[in-house]
């Protein structure tokens, strides 16, 4: 039996009121399958700022303090990434209230600090649409560039010092002087300590949840997803079997289960709902639908 297309359908549905009233009913459905209790984020990567960021705080505040207090919970999350120490927080908040098990699932991708976050779950859950990433820092050199890994810049630097000490057929130093005049000498600092950082943190959070039992294993994920050696991209797809190639504890939803069609519905709905009220972010409980602009205006929808 085929399908029924969800995105076309979104397409001949009514006002921002009704989709939102429709995302809180989807969020019930999947409640009554896993038997514990649902929170939603998503960013909208198109969209100025659409990453995590500390002013997300308000935002998990709201949807945690929407549902009745509960020691079991899951996040449905679907971001690119964004600030560590903000992702940090977000996870701390969720461990907090959901104090005996907290899950995260993953309906498309949850990238960089996004995989921060599930790493420092009990559980994932993952589709074969979805997927983690690296967590290997990336640093803003100049402001009218786009972040750059700070292991390339290090890596960089490790290229010309081999070159220019290579017994044979050696490079003069004379040559990347340019190059090397335009470096500022606390760069190489900040680029060490952010990478040292995402490590720490990393396999804090690995050792405190799924890797509990295994610390060497914790701190071995966590070099290979924040030194850029391993997975010299970081849009590097991680998939399901990637992830239980690391010793993840993650669990896969069948693609032609009930779950998985919930779950991919109630990401499209909320995808098109943050396009159609031109949000950055989306937070979500069965009794809250919450959009975020740029400008940190809120958009809500109760009961």
């Amino acid at each position: 039996m085929k399908n029924k297309p969800i995105f076309a359908k979104l397409l001949h549905e009514h006002s921002p009121d009704a989709r939102a009233e429709i995302i809180k009913r989807k969020i019930k459905n999947i409640e009554k399958i896993t038997g514990r209790k649902l929170i939603v984020y998503i960013t909208n990567s198109q969209a100025p700022f659409g990453m995590i960021t500390r002013a997300d705080v308000f935002g998990f505040e709201d949807i945690l303090s929407s549902i009745d207090h509960t020691k079991k919970g899951d996040l449905l999350i679907n971001s690119p990434g964004g600030e560590p120490d903000a992702a940090e927080k977000i996870l701390i908040m969720c461990r907090k209230h959901f104090e005996k098990e907290f899950n995260v699932i993953i309906p498309d991708y949850a990238k960089s600090a996004a995989t921060l976050i599930s790493l420092g779950s009990d559980k994932i859950l993952m589709g074969y649409s979805s997927e983690l990433g690296p967590v290997d820092p990336q640093i803003i050199f100049r402001p009218d560039r786009y972040p750059l890994p700070a292991q390339a810049f290090l890596s960089g630097l490790d290229y010309i010092r081999k070159n220019v000490k290579a017994k044979k057929d050696p490079d003069p130093l004379e040559m990347y002087l340019p190059i090397l005049d335009k470096i500022e000498p606390e760069l190489i600092s900040i680029c060490a300590n952010s990478i040292e950082h995402a490590k720490e943190m990393a396999e804090k959070w690995l050792g405190k949840g799924m890797l509990k039992e295994d610390h060497d294993q914790a701190k071995k994920v966590a070099e290979w997803l924040c030194e850029g050696i391993k997975y010299k991209s970081h849009g590097k797809v991680i998939d399901f079997k990637e992830a239980l190639f690391l010793k993840l504890n993650v669990e896969e939803i069948e693609k032609d289960s009930k779950l998985w069609k919930l779950v991919w519905e109630l990401y499209c709905r909320c995808h098109f709902y943050l396009n159609e009220v031109k949000g950055v972010n989306l937070f979500a409980s069965e009794n809250l639908v919450l959009t975020q602009r740029a400008s940190v205006e809120k958009e809500e929808n109760e009961q």
